[in-house]
């Protein structure tokens, strides 16, 4: 399929094989096979002349007789070959960005899980046994001693699967609502980036916040305070959720070093974050707006018309902004 004969793959992995780019999306599959996960997947692998493919392949656990217990298979499908410029499409770019992004959270998920959660629970469950046996032979004493230890093993996990449930969707953004979500966000922000000076504000009505639009609105916040996070090096920023001349209208400022607006959509623009930010307030009929240049910082905005927020039309643009169905106002 890749044109090597199977001697000169034999001890090679996916990663040796993947295509410039997908090195990081392979050993996120590779992973995930090795927790066991049966899922079939995707990736573009490059043949001994160069060629590019795209490889569909599917886990399949190995027979015992075969292989160790712990062994599968990979049985591969050759999937339509892939041009390099395919692969350079912003649309493809963002598609693959996200898929190799979602495979990376579920990746994250998996290691908390296994590595973490795991032997946490597998302690408490031998304290819990022990403490068993004990108190059946009369040593009460110490049978209560290890059902305390147990309790704080169990008190640590159920604290870790808050914070892995809060990671993938926060509770408040169900309970309270989008503006409350919002505000507690902020201050984690701040507290985990005391370098950081954060100004928030947050006057929009909840009432006035259309349910359909608040799980976007979060992951916006989210994505664009991440890149404050680990880009901007920002000794401020501004975080504004408000309803002003008929809109709602949401807004992330920092003052770090910035960068040039007009590449961020192009070809070759290493990040996935302005895209997914942008796909996501397309697709619920607003306007998206990007300013930035070097050393000025940075300005990440969106606005949707506050009495006529829906999901899109039918035919995939905004009913709202003619203009928004193709490029998005970027000033600079």
């Amino acid at each position: 399929m890749l044109g090597y004969e199977p001697i000169a793959l034999s001890g090679r992995t996916l990663v040796d094989l993947a295509a410039q780019g997908w090195r990081e999306a392979a050993e996120v599959a590779s992973a995930r096979v090795r927790y066991g996960s049966t899922e079939d997947f995707s990736l573009v692998l490059q043949g001994r002349s160069g060629r590019l493919s795209l490889i569909e392949m599917v886990p399949q656990p190995a027979a015992a007789r075969l292989a160790g217990a712990h062994a599968f298979l990979l049985e591969w499908a050759n999937g339509r070959p892939r041009r390099q410029s395919a692969l350079d499409d912003p649309l493809q770019h963002l598609t693959v960005s996200l898929m190799r992004r979602r495979e990376r959270e579920r990746l994250h998920v998996a290691r908390r899980l296994h590595d973490d959660l795991a032997p946490t629970l597998a302690v408490a469950k031998y304290l819990i046994e022990d403490a068993a046996q004990r108190s059946a032979r009369g040593e009460r004493g110490e049978a209560c001693e290890l059902l305390v230890q147990a309790a704080s093993s169990l008190r640590h996990v159920v604290c870790e699967l808050r914070n892995i449930s809060n990671a993938l969707r926060p509770r408040l953004l169900d309970d309270l609502g989008l503006v409350p979500t919002l505000e507690w966000f902020g201050r984690g922000f701040q507290e985990a980036h005391p370098a950081v000076s954060m100004v928030r504000v947050l006057t929009a009505s909840e009432e006035r916040i259309p349910t359909e639009l608040k799980a976007d609105m979060f992951r916006i916040v989210q994505d664009a305070l991440g890149n404050v996070a680990r880009h901007a090096h920002a000794t401020e920023v501004r975080l504004a959720l408000i309803e002003e001349a008929g809109e709602l209208r949401l807004s992330i400022d920092d003052n770090g070093r910035g960068f040039d607006a007009a590449s961020a959509f192009q070809p070759g623009w290493p990040g996935v974050g302005l895209l997914s930010m942008r796909k996501r307030v397309r697709s619920t009929g607003g306007r998206f707006t990007l300013e930035s240049r070097p050393e000025a910082g940075t300005r990440v905005a969106a606005c949707w018309p506050v009495a006529s927020v829906q999901l899109p039309s039918q035919n995939g643009g905004s009913p709202y902004y003619p203009d928004s169905a193709g490029g998005d106002p970027i000033q600079r």
